[in-house]
């Protein structure tokens, strides 16, 4: 992980072992593979480090996790100071699941799975886990939608979707939003998932079918509802509104494979892009584009940061 200091630098953050992992190294208390980094409402961050690397790139060995690599970070965003780390045994993490993003409403923390499939919720008061809809449809990728230009993007083998990655919940905690790459998106009301009482099957009828989104590879959701898709293929952003209305907000050829984009406290969109070749002179391996939000796109009403 890096932080990009006042005068435009990139310094390693935090800054000391944790930065310094390799292949072959305890993945325990280092940063093995950052899948998602946050900033919430109490300035910290939080990361998800899944704890394996792509069996795709590097050697098979280390595509399955150390016990214990596979974990939540949380770290003071000024200092870097390590402030918790969560880890799951294998009844909330069991072999094949792999963590992916995360999202705060109050003292609930949800999760989604990749791996397998599934939504994670912890309690960071009560240290309560409960692991939810394992994988069952709704949280399925659908490999035959996968686009015929990312059939074999890794290391030259076929490319299996993740399963429920992209997670949104909205602003007053009522819904959780969920959908794999291939789509579609999903929601749930949170009364629900945190009732005991309420059975799997019960859980699956209550699921609703929201919106048939192209391939895409993250989102972010706003104050409002709105989502918006970072598109793999289409080199789009696109917005879908609480009413279901779609406008593209942001297009281009340098939108290469756009992933988890953010909203910061100051109403910009952040897109980062993982660049496939040096870009413009540069050896970035990623570039992060911005766009001011207006209050209105396309005659949909948009909002602001959720903050947890």
């Amino acid at each position: 992980m890096a932080r990009l200091e006042s005068d435009g630098t990139l310094a390693a953050f935090p800054g000391n072992s944790w930065n310094e992992w390799a292949p072959g190294k305890d993945g325990r208390e280092a940063f093995v593979y950052l899948n998602s980094v946050h900033i919430f409402e109490d300035d910290t961050i939080w990361c998800v480090d899944q704890g394996s690397v792509s069996a795709g790139v590097f050697p098979a060995e280390y595509a399955v996790p150390q016990t214990g690599a596979q974990k939540l970070v949380q770290l003071d965003s000024k200092s870097g100071a390590i402030l918790r780390i969560i880890r799951f045994d294998d009844t909330i993490l069991p072999p094949g699941a792999q963590m992916n993003d995360l999202r705060f409403h109050g003292n609930k923390m949800y999760i989604s799975d990749s791996g397998l499939g599934g939504i994670i919720i912890h309690d960071l008061q009560s240290g309560k886990t409960v692991r939810r809809l394992s994988g069952k449809k709704a949280l399925l990728a659908s490999a035959a939608k996968v686009p015929a230009i990312l059939a074999h993007i890794k290391g030259g083998n076929v490319f299996h979707p993740p399963n429920s990655d992209m997670i949104e919940i909205t602003s007053e905690g009522k819904w959780l939003y969920w959908a794999a790459p291939t789509g579609p998106l999903y929601r749930l009301e949170t009364r629900l998932l945190n009732d005991a009482d309420v059975s799997e099957e019960q859980l699956q009828q209550a699921i609703e079918r929201v919106y048939d989104n192209n391939f895409a590879g993250g989102c972010c959701m706003d104050s409002l509802g709105n989502v918006y898709f970072s598109e793999t293929i289409t080199h789009n952003i696109t917005l879908l509104s609480p009413s279901g209305k779609t406008a593209v907000i942001a297009s281009g050829p340098e939108l290469v494979r756009p992933d988890g984009s953010f909203i910061s406290h100051d109403r910009k969109l952040y897109i980062p892009v993982k660049q496939p070749a040096p870009h413009a002179g540069s050896d970035a391996p990623f570039i992060v584009y911005s766009i001011t939000l207006p209050e209105e796109f396309s005659g949909i009403k948009l909002g602001g940061l959720v903050r947890g």
